[in-house]
């Protein structure tokens, strides 16, 4: 649905007319905005929104401007959901080949980059990152003014496989100097999950004094607690560092709690996902884990 198809049928369920939309505007402009043969500008938009009493997330979730990426969101999903059977999977591939044969924006590349984190490890059509790939990564993102919502995608997928000097980098860029911290951060996974991805590759390292700080600077974010989904992932992962430190039972107690309360909403894929995640990280304790086999918790934000 186009974003006047959207607007068309929210005036008409709502009851209002076309001259109550815009009273200041001939009609006939109105018409041909909902038609979509006029161009609709911002300003109107807005005061259309506000005449309807609508949020722009209830059109745009109708009528949303990247149906491209929706697409992609689709097929990610799906398939990350059923890793072993072929639905979407071929799609998803030939969009992994497509892409790989060109030069990629910046949302190309996080797709890209997602795909390649999330699936090398279980498909063998899909390339592991290389090291110059993720050097050249890193350079790029080190280098920037300012993160858009796809260099946090991407970064977060970084997480996994970065060597934790690289890590921090990009961490304190990010969360300490101020000039480029948004003034409202995105309320999405796309930004907080980055911590939570280092803190679990700390974890794995084995290195719990950068987990505990990575988890204390964690806590610091989402200070109006909006992201229930951040906040109780970063609890499961204090959880299973205390009791990595601490040694007390209660902390694996809690984590099975979480497990439970994931299965009981129907989540099977995370349930699983974290049951294997906690079954490698204390199986491992007193082995060494290769970067390429930490398991990626998988997100539904892409």
């Amino acid at each position: 649905m186009e974003i006047y198809e959207a607007l068309r049928f929210f005036r008409k369920k709502l009851n209002f007319t076309q001259k109550e939309i815009l009273p200041d505007v001939d009609p006939s402009v109105y018409s041909r905005i909902e038609s979509g043969k006029q161009e609709l500008k911002i300003n109107d938009l807005k005061r259309i929104l506000d005449s309807l009493s609508l949020l722009p997330e209830e059109v745009f979730s109708m009528a949303p401007l990247s149906k491209d990426q929706q697409k992609f969101h689709f097929l990610f999903t799906n398939c990350a959901e059923n890793l072993h059977g072929e639905n979407r999977k071929d799609d998803l591939i030939n969009y992994y080949h497509e892409l790989s044969d060109k030069n990629k924006d910046l949302r190309e590349l996080s797709n890209y980059f997602a795909i390649k984190s999330y699936f090398a490890q279980v498909w063998s059509e899909v390339d592991e990152i290389g090291v110059e790939e993720l050097d050249n990564i890193f350079t790029m993102l080190s280098n920037k003014e300012y993160y858009q919502h796809y260099d946090y995608i991407i970064i977060r997928n970084a997480m996994r496989i970065l060597e934790k000097e690289k890590a921090d980098i990009l961490i304190k860029k990010i969360f300490f100097t101020k000039k480029n911290k948004l003034e409202t951060e995105p309320m999405d996974d796309a930004f907080y999950y980055i911590l939570l991805n280092a803190t679990t590759t700390r974890i794995y390292e084995k290195d719990y004094t950068s987990a505990k700080k990575y988890i204390h600077l964690a806590k610091m974010q989402d200070k109006e607690r909006k992201n229930i989904n951040y906040r109780i992932h970063l609890k499961y992962l204090e959880n299973l560092l205390d009791y990595i430190t601490i040694g007390d039972y209660q902390y694996i107690q809690r984590i099975q709690e979480y497990i439970h309360l994931l299965k009981d909403i129907g989540d099977l894929v995370l349930a699983n996902q974290i049951s294997t995640d906690v079954k490698l990280v204390l199986d491992g304790i007193d082995e060494h884990i290769d970067k390429k086999d930490y398991p990626v918790i998988f997100v539904k934000y892409t």
